[in-house]
């Protein structure tokens, strides 16, 4: 299969490490459940090795992208957009306005109200490939990537002269159009579209809540894959990405939380035990700098499992904005429950 994974802009993706973790895997082929897909890297390695894949994620910009990538098997995406600003409307743009010297400067923000209404008009996957274009279109304009940038810092690295002068690049991208951004992209993301002759499935859900709903729909799931937002990382993907699901109305409210320490694994056992419901086989990715330990989490489920294997492997980490890298282990724990 030579389709290629798009350009997302996502935090943390696992895009260089799929391979591995997959061959890793004590399964090579049926039912695999993402339960924390974030940019889709792995489910969509997944399926392009034919896995039946479901992918799960709380954060509707990243469900957007397992709709657009994962579930769709041929849907790809035709613009017309020649009255573009005939969708503009002076009531969505008032439920915007807490964008506008946040973000995004003012006569951005109404672009973003043409878009989202745009994007209405168009079929389901359709519109789905359209909102996971326009998510990145959004976080390629904002300096860093990331959505917790404080707007002085945002209109600073903005400022392209400042920008040749600090990384010899002008970095223009930041103040193109949203629209820019979706046309010059549009083509990849639909080459990276394909039919793997699997019904796969994207969610929206907390992850203890879904594992709930798997387990009384007696659904059985061959594996499950866990890439929480562990501790000690950085892991605050609600504020990176969210508000792009504030901006949509899609705001966030209950969940399971594993980015803080005191209770990260006692979450994650919560997990486990609910996941016997449904599978006998877990596998967690996890690096050598997060705390709590990778051997203190083995030690902590040494009684949920029958067996415990772990793989690792080293991986070079980039942060948007920092010169120096990073290079981790990366840990995959194989569970047997």
């Amino acid at each position: 299969m030579t389709k290629l994974y798009p350009k997302v802009n996502y935090i943390g993706n696992k895009l260089k490490v799929a391979s591995w973790i997959i061959e890793n895997l004590p399964i090579k082929n049926g039912k695999v459940l993402d339960l924390f897909c974030g940019g889709c890297s792995v489910s969509y390695v997944l399926k392009k090795q034919d896995f039946h894949v479901y992918s799960n994620d709380i954060l509707y910009s990243n469900f957007v992208l397992a709709k657009a990538l994962i579930e769709n098997k041929n849907d790809k995406l035709k613009l017309d957009l020649k009255k573009i600003d005939d969708f503009f409307n002076i009531k969505d743009f008032e439920n915007l306005k807490w964008m506008i010297d946040k973000l995004y400067f003012e006569h951005e923000v109404r672009e973003l109200v043409n878009l989202i209404n745009y994007s209405k008009t168009l079929k389901e996957y359709q519109n789905y490939l359209f909102l996971a274009l326009l998510r990145r279109s959004m976080i390629r304009k904002i300096p860093y990537s990331r959505m917790t940038i404080k707007w002085e810092e945002i209109v600073k690295f903005r400022d392209e002269e400042l920008s040749y002068k600090k990384y010899k690049r002008r970095r223009a991208y930041h103040n193109q159009p949203f629209l820019t951004h979706i046309k010059k992209e549009l083509s990849d993301y639909n080459n990276a579209i394909f039919d793997n002759n699997q019904n796969n499935k994207a969610f929206h859900l907390d992850s203890l809540s879904l594992l709930k709903n798997l387990s009384v729909g007696n659904e059985r799931i061959d594996l499950i894959y866990i890439d929480p937002p562990y501790p000690s990382t950085m892991n605050n993907y609600i504020g990176f990405y969210g508000g792009f699901d504030k901006m949509l109305n899609k705001n966030i409210s209950n969940f399971l939380d594993f980015t803080k320490t005191e209770n990260f694994l006692q979450n994650i056992k919560m997990l486990i035990i609910e996941s016997k419901n449904i599978t006998n086989l877990v596998a967690i990715s996890l690096n050598n700098r997060c705390k709590p330990s990778v051997y203190e989490l083995q030690n902590f489920l040494q009684n949920e499992c029958k067996n415990i294997e772990i793989f690792q492997t080293t991986h070079t980490y980039k942060v948007t904005g920092k010169e120096n890298k990073n290079i981790h282990n990366e840990i995959l724990m194989i569970l047997e429950i």
